[in-house]
């Protein structure tokens, strides 16, 4: 079964073409910068940051579209430069090229994969246990 027709990459998708298989393998080694500061680093597949992957097989060139958590994203050309050095050194590839979505578009968590969005919550959910604290809207019932 393909999800090449989602509106973004999941861990999940599967791709017709090799190329774009491959590829895919690759961003899911890439770290979300800002997750690699936490306990729990996420790629940025499982983040749902990346959009769309395009293959032009004439000009042999991959384009990954990603949709970051900000617009302001500081760490845009740290993750860039990984994704060109881990995809530029696919045998089939010969350029890459990382585009951020500005359409307007806005990330929000249900963009996660199902599983990594899952043990986030039980995370959270650990540590405010562990802190003893009751989340307001259990202390205005």
């Amino acid at each position: 079964m393909s999800t090449e027709a989602t509106d973004h990459v999941l861990p999940t998708t599967e791709f017709q073409n090799e190329v774009k298989t491959e590829v895919k393998a690759e961003l899911e080694a890439v770290l979300d910068p800002c997750s690699c500061m936490s306990e729990h680093p996420v790629s940025i597949v499982d983040l749902g940051l990346v959009d769309d992957i395009e293959w032009d097989e004439a000009s042999k060139t991959v384009t990954v579209h990603l949709l970051l958590t900000s617009q302001r994203c500081t760490y845009f050309l740290d993750i860039d430069d990984e994704i060109c050095e881990r995809v530029g050194e696919l045998p089939a590839v010969s350029d890459v090229e990382v585009h951020q979505v500005t359409s307007g578009e806005i990330w929000t968590a249900d963009r996660m994969a199902e599983d990594e969005r899952q043990a986030r919550r039980e995370r959270f959910e650990r540590r405010i246990e562990e802190a003893d604290i009751t989340p307001y809207a259990e202390r205005s019932e």
